[in-house]
């Protein structure tokens, strides 16, 4: 599998060590808009399944070109640049997962009433394609093992298996 995983921060650079890891992953390309983060991110993982990409996260184009024959982009960017990467995922088709929920990317949010169970706007053209868009999956881990996790495994035909990387730290400690 080859994945694009936009954002080399704080969230992206953990999710690259540990995709580095997996046999199933053949390539991550590591994107940001600075370069010099990716590399160093790249430096310290140490695997050459890791390749930096410089790419401008509120540019479809931009994104489209770092994913291309990406089988899913892992967007870990501020919230503000989700449709352009969901955009870009469609262009490539790639599946997309993000870990953060936004309001405004579901049906019902003009409204000011999105009700459970609402639709990603962009939900019918990722199954026109056969693809998945999953958000959210970054919540409290409960809620995402638990009750996520059933209710989209209920929905699909087969599920191979279901992996969680679960962390806490603990503040507690002077």
């Amino acid at each position: 599998m080859k994945v694009l995983v936009v954002g080399a921060g704080g969230q992206g650079a953990p999710c690259a060590s540990v995709l580095a890891r997996d046999n199933n992953i053949k390539e991550i390309r590591l994107a940001d808009i600075d370069l010099n983060i990716c590399k160093k991110v790249a430096s310290k993982i140490g695997s050459p399944k890791i390749k930096p990409i410089q790419a401008d996260a509120s540019d479809v184009d931009e994104i489209a070109d770092a994913a291309k024959g990406a089988d899913v982009i892992i967007d870990l960017v501020t919230p503000i640049f989700f449709v352009n990467i969901m955009k870009a995922a469609l262009r490539v088709n790639a599946h997309y997962v993000n870990t953060a929920w936004e309001e405004y990317l579901y049906e019902g949010y003009e409204e000011h009433d999105v009700m459970l169970g609402a639709k990603l706007k962009m939900h019918d053209d990722f199954a026109e394609k056969g693809l998945t868009a999953i958000l959210g999956c970054g919540m409290t881990s409960g809620f995402a093992s638990n009750v996520l996790v059933r209710y989209y495994s209920d929905k699909l035909d087969t599920v191979e298996s279901v992996r969680l990387r679960l962390a806490k730290k603990d503040i507690s400690i002077s």
